[in-house]
Order: C-alpha cells, then sequence, then structure tokens
C-alpha cells in the first residue's frame, strides 16, 4: 500500500503543489490551506498549521461557533424534549429532526459551545489533529446523558458505556 502522507512526509503546502503538478483537484489553498469537511451534524477541518498540537486552532478556523470568551455572558437556556430517547422538541416548538438540528446549531454555535480539538489515529497509522465543529451534536448528547442519569439503572449506564467503547473500535 502506498501512503504518501504517512511514506512521503509531505506538509500541506507540498501536498496542495503536488495535487496541482498532477492536476488534482482540491478545494484547499495556499491562502487556506484547511481542509473542511460538513454536513449538518457538524464541521471537520484538519491540517494547515493544525498540524502541531501546540499551536492554538487560529479563530478563521472556525465558521460555526463563537470563541468562547466573545460569546454572551449571560448564556441561554434551552428547553429539549425526548420522546423515547428521540429529541422531538425545541424550547417547545416541535420540530423535524433536521430542523431541531440545525436551530440549536445556531444557538449553541453562538454561545460558543460545540469546539472539539482532537487528535486522532488515521486508518494509515498517522496521528491527525483535527478541528470539529458540533454545537447541536454536543447539547444532544449532554442533554441525552442527562436524561438516561434520571432513567437507567447503574449497570444499565455501565453496559451502555462498555458496548458504547467497543461499538467506536468497529
Amino acid at each position: 500500500m502506498v501512503a504518501p502522507v504517512r511514506d512521503w512526509q509531505m506538509g500541506r503546502s507540498e501536498e496542495i503543489a503536488y495535487a496541482a503538478e498532477h492536476g488534482l483537484a482540491v478545494k484547499a489553498t495556499q491562502e487556506s490551506p484547511y481542509s473542511i469537511d460538513a454536513n449538518l451534524w457538524g464541521r471537520s477541518v484538519e491540517t494547515g498549521i493544525l498540524e502541531d498540537p501546540w499551536v492554538e486552532p487560529p479563530e478563521d478556523a472556525f465558521a460555526w461557533t463563537t470563541a468562547p470568551e466573545r460569546a454572551p455572558a449571560a448564556g441561554l437556556v434551552v428547553e429539549l424534549h425526548f420522546e423515547q430517547g428521540t429529541p422531538t422538541r425545541l424550547d417547545g416548538e416541535e420540530l423535524s429532526p433536521v430542523e431541531l438540528v440545525t436551530r440549536l446549531s445556531l444557538l449553541a454555535g453562538a454561545q460558543g459551545v460545540g469546539r472539539i480539538d482532537h487528535v486522532e489515529d488515521r486508518l494509515v497509522g498517522i496521528k491527525s489533529r483535527e478541528l470539529y465543529e458540533a454545537p447541536a451534536a454536543v447539547v444532544l448528547d449532554f442533554a441525552h446523558r442527562a436524561v438516561e442519569s434520571l432513567t437507567l439503572s447503574r449497570d444499565v449506564l455501565r453496559f451502555k458505556r462498555l458496548v458504547a467503547d467497543e461499538w467506536a473500535q468497529l
């Protein structure tokens, strides 16, 4: 198996130049060297200056979340309603799953909620630092765990953590 990133030790600028030389279309540029993926649930940003885990992520790497130090001091309280474990209402309004996640993402992101700075293991055997923005996911996970703590027994919660850890390795 050829793994150019691992085997050739290319930095992001070298990867962009290599792609250009070989006619490969990539979204990253020298001006904005980030590799970004986004969907309804979240946004991931990698490479560029982020390759150094000691470097504070620059603010231009974020698009969905306000820096916590610039978030409103008063905060915001939202009410979520769950039916059989599924969120169905936000602040009393019944919403489709897509609309609920979209609105909650905007509300939470404006409060500085949902930034994740993480180093993960890649399939090719290298470590990669990634930034994630997932405001709705962070709030929904926190809220769902709170509901679980009120409704599930200690043994069920322990088993759930065990199964979740195993499932994550698949």
